[in-house]
């Protein structure tokens, strides 16, 4: 049985290197990120192929990710009953704001915009959905990442070093903290250049009716645009939040 679910687990790795990872990747390359032999690499893509979940480039010989998958995350959209939910507040908000409204949900340890509607403007910052991303790389995913345990803040925070992507970015953990402290106080977040330059993120939490954070919105946008009008987007970003908050059940103590 250890054998079965260690083989389940490594096929499982496989696919998920394709997230940060070029199209294709050989089975050199796969066996290095895995640290397994090119034999077991071979049989888990040999596997993986037969049900769709894999498929080879006949031309290069290299591998990218099968069909199966996309029918996979199609379904799992059908089912994502927060996606639909959200879709006309998102589509309010954009048309109140004029700026990319998201929706942000966690996903274990990491940070996913499930649902967008973009700017109209013709110069417009937009975002790449089902894309995992830090919970402390963002001002969705901070706001996230503000209404959890703080056991679980130390070991996001304390997991792995700090990506930097920006001048700007977060350079210590005592930094995000004091940031996720302000956040829970505040009940939003007003973050500029931490993940990208000159883009400013306004983002707040929706509750459910047990009272537990399920997703965040945030309004994003170039910063030329957007601070200048922050506390008008800020008043649209909470009235949105509060909107979503109370049709599932929460009620503000």
């Amino acid at each position: 049985m250890d054998q079965v679910l260690s083989s389940v687990r490594n096929g499982c790795r496989l696919l998920k290197i394709f997230l940060d990872s070029p199209k294709e990747l050989g089975v050199t390359e796969l066996s290095k990120k895995l640290q397994l032999s090119k034999g077991a690499v071979h049989k888990l893509l040999s596997t993986l192929e037969s049900e769709g979940f894999i498929r080879q480039n006949e031309k290069t010989k290299q591998y990218t990710l099968g069909y199966t998958l996309l029918e996979l995350g199609t379904k799992v959209l059908t089912n994502h009953d927060i996606v639909d939910f959200s879709k006309p507040f998102l589509d309010q908000l954009v048309s109140r704001t004029n700026e990319l409204a998201v929706l942000c949900v966690q996903d274990s340890k990491d940070a996913i915009y499930v649902a967008k509607e973009d700017s109209l403007h013709p110069v417009r910052f937009t975002v790449e959905s089902f894309r995992r991303f830090p919970l402390y790389s963002t001002s969705a995913a901070r706001v996230l990442l503000a209404y959890q345990p703080e056991e679980f803040q130390d070991e996001i925070l304390q997991e792995h070093p700090l990506k930097s992507y920006t001048p700007h970015s977060y350079t210590s953990v005592e930094q995000i903290k004091e940031d996720l402290v302000t956040i829970r106080e505040r009940g939003y977040e007003i973050s500029s250049n931490r993940r990208n330059t000159g883009v400013t993120g306004i983002a707040a939490p929706i509750f459910d009716s047990t009272g537990h954070i399920t997703a965040s919105v945030s309004v994003i946008g170039p910063s030329d645009r957007v601070m200048p009008k922050k506390d008008e987007i800020l008043q649209e970003t909470l009235a949105t939040v509060r909107a979503m908050s109370a049709q599932l059940g929460y009620r503000m103590s």
